[in-house]
């Protein structure tokens, strides 16, 4: 069914509905949840107006400058926790200077979804724990 400027609403709405299902099981089988042992990189950081947590593990290759893997564990919202899975997919693979650099556009498009200013801390939550984690770092310079 179309609207009066062409927009296809059903169609929009059928998409919607696969899309936050879609986030549901991300939510329920995020793919990079866990704890990293001997993780280069270990930050924790929560968002007090809606008590989500995000606690973040980084390891880097032995020379520090590539992000092997990324892992997370936390609880919250499907917004916060979401974003945390999307973002170790995003920064896996990158140097750590690439991924100091991503921006949190970056990670609101992947993301999908439109926020309100609320929802939008949330989904930030785990960009801001990975910045702050990845400027503490401490590198040995031979």
């Amino acid at each position: 069914m179309q609207d009066s400027k062409g927009f296809d609403t059903e169609k929009q709405l059928k998409d919607d509905t696969l899309y936050y299902e879609y986030l549901v099981s991300r939510y329920k089988n995020p793919k990079n949840r866990g704890k990293i042992e001997n993780a280069d990189i270990i930050y924790e950081e929560g968002n007090p107006s809606c008590g989500d947590v995000i606690k973040i593990y980084v390891k880097l290759s032995e020379d520090k400058k590539v992000i092997e893997d990324v892992k997370f564990e936390g609880y919250g919202c499907t917004i916060s926790q979401v974003s945390a899975d999307i973002l170790a997919d995003l920064v896996k693979g990158k140097t750590i200077d690439e991924a100091r650099n991503f921006s949190k556009e970056t990670l609101l498009e992947e993301l999908g979804i439109e926020l309100s200013p609320i929802r939008l801390k949330c989904a930030l939550l785990s960009y801001k724990v990975f910045k702050m984690g990845s400027y503490g770092i401490k590198v040995d310079v031979d």
